[in-house]
């Protein structure tokens, strides 16, 4: 008979055995068994909405993961009446996952609406995505080894550690929360363990809105030929600095912005990873490349399902220019009727008239003739980068500026 951990609420908690350099408080590595590595896995399948409403309920620091905590905020905030329904609403502030149903075996889920961890059962323990029960190491920044002992040799090396006794040895217990604060730190910092167990603030390149995304190439993401040519025009209010201040837009962009939060971390990752200084959320996606299906994976379609997760089938498809449906999906939307959107420059979402816009400016010490109009064309290239830059940056039209298209000023 063994002891099985439990929290308050008589959740089962999952161990990580973490080394730590004392003199530098900094988390060299850690030692995990097969639970703990599946649900880091799991953090792929989470739509980017889940994410946004475990950080607003769990997350007790200051992280905030570019500008999807505002743009979620935005649609609890927006007013029902711009909604199709209700529905349309609550499955975009509890947005549906594709794998729900799988990850509800693991021993703790994320992907559940309910936020309520598994409980213990005769199926807790079942793999889901691996293939055997194993140990693994887990670096600082998220890169996940099989624990075998020449890749532990190797890892020691490449670490500068010369003797592990004199690393200090921390078991830790995670939770739902912990689980939580570990996702939001694998984010937006390349050192998610240490940041966790010690605290710390995001690197500069991520802090710094202005040069956290670099302008993107039209190489940088793949297109789909059939929605390439497709583009729609967006008016922003810029500063002659370059700064964007918010942009009016229709229904379609801001059915695009809301779309968002329905497409799973994964998905995301695969749609739009470049040559961008790597986050541990990066690291663990590519560890799942490495790992690969033939000692550890299950199977092929278990490593497509954590590398490029489907959107739930529920949702229709609301925006021609993301390349994340199926091709049978129903077209559809979330908003109601014709309407103008005022979104800031940190994505969020606004019913409110121009005029009250310009006076809001003015109120902040920014003069009319400081301010210019210029109109855009945001294609599919537009909005995977916006879609990248919502996740580091939180001023992603800002960033995204320079890769708008066929920019006049009005």
């Amino acid at each position: 008979m063994f002891l099985v951990r439990l929290d308050m609420m008589g959740n089962k908690l999952v161990r990580l055995k973490v080394f730590i350099n004392k003199e530098k408080k900094k988390v060299m590595f850690a030692e995990a068994e097969q639970d703990f590595v599946e649900i880091l896995f799991s953090f792929l399948t989470l739509p980017l909405g889940t994410i946004a409403r475990l950080s607003g309920k769990f997350v007790g620091t200051n992280i905030k993961v570019g500008s999807l905590n505002s743009l979620y905020e935005s649609v609890k905030n927006l007013d029902n009446r711009h909604f199709c329904n209700e529905q349309c609403k609550e499955a975009l502030v509890n947005p549906l996952s594709s794998s729900l149903s799988l990850c509800q075996e693991l021993k703790m889920n994320l992907n559940d609406a309910t936020l309520v961890d598994a409980r213990v059962s005769d199926k807790a323990g079942d793999l889901v995505f691996l293939k055997k029960k194993a140990s693994f190491i887990i670096t600082d920044d998220l890169n996940v080894i099989p624990g075998m002992l020449e890749t532990s040799i190797t890892l020691l090396q490449s670490l500068g550690v010369k003797d592990i006794n004199l690393l200090e040895e921390k078991t830790i217990y995670f939770g739902l929360i912990q689980f939580s604060i570990l996702l939001m730190w694998s984010l937006v910092t390349n050192t998610p363990l240490t940041n966790m167990l010690f605290g710390g603030s995001k690197p500069s390149y991520f802090r710094s809105s202005s040069s956290c995304i670099k302008p993107s190439t039209k190489s940088n993401f793949p297109l789909n030929a059939s929605q390439s040519t497709q583009c729609q025009t967006v008016k922003l209010l810029i500063r002659k600095s370059k700064k964007v201040l918010c942009a009016q837009v229709d229904k379609f962009f801001v059915d695009m912005l809301f779309s968002f939060l329905t497409i799973p971390l994964g998905h995301v990752k695969h749609l739009t990873m470049d040559n961008s200084p790597p986050r541990g959320i990066d690291n663990l996606y590519n560890s799942i490349s490495s790992l690969g299906v033939e000692n550890y994976l299950k199977s092929e379609e278990i490593k497509n399902l954590l590398l490029c997760p489907k959107l739930a089938s529920n949702y229709f498809r609301v925006t021609d220019l993301l390349p994340v449906y199926e091709k049978d999906a129903s077209p559809g939307s979330f908003l109601k009727a014709q309407a103008t959107f005022i979104v800031s420059d940190d994505l969020e979402v606004a019913f409110s008239p121009s005029m009250s816009i310009i006076s809001k400016y003015n109120t902040l010490g920014i003069p009319v003739g400081d301010i210019e109009v210029i109109e855009v064309s945001i294609g599919e290239q537009e909005a995977l980068s916006i879609l990248k830059a919502s996740l580091t940056s939180t001023s992603p039209l800002t960033d995204c500026l320079n890769s708008f298209r066929n920019a006049k000023s009005l």
